[in-house]
């Protein structure tokens, strides 16, 4: 994993178990196969995700986005 794709871990809790997420990968695969709701936040973290994957964002913006989406569903976080 590239560094540059790294960020400042989020501790976040869903359906009881506690996971921390480090990169932008790790919050892509959690958004699509873990997320609870597919809210809006959820949806704008997602394309964050692949837009870093393009060059066109950077992993603090998924890292912003994924808490974001985190209080919108209600998942309890620490960062």
């Amino acid at each position: 994993m590239s560094r540059r794709r790294s960020f400042k871990p989020v501790k976040i809790t869903i359906n009881g178990k506690v996971r921390t997420v480090y990169n932008v990968v790790q919050a892509g695969n959690t958004l699509l196969n873990d997320w609870p709701e597919q809210t809006p936040a959820a949806k704008v973290a997602e394309r964050l995700v692949l837009d870093v994957f393009n060059d066109a964002a950077e992993p603090e913006q998924v890292r912003r986005a994924f808490i974001t989406a985190a209080k919108a569903s209600d998942i309890k976080f620490s960062s």
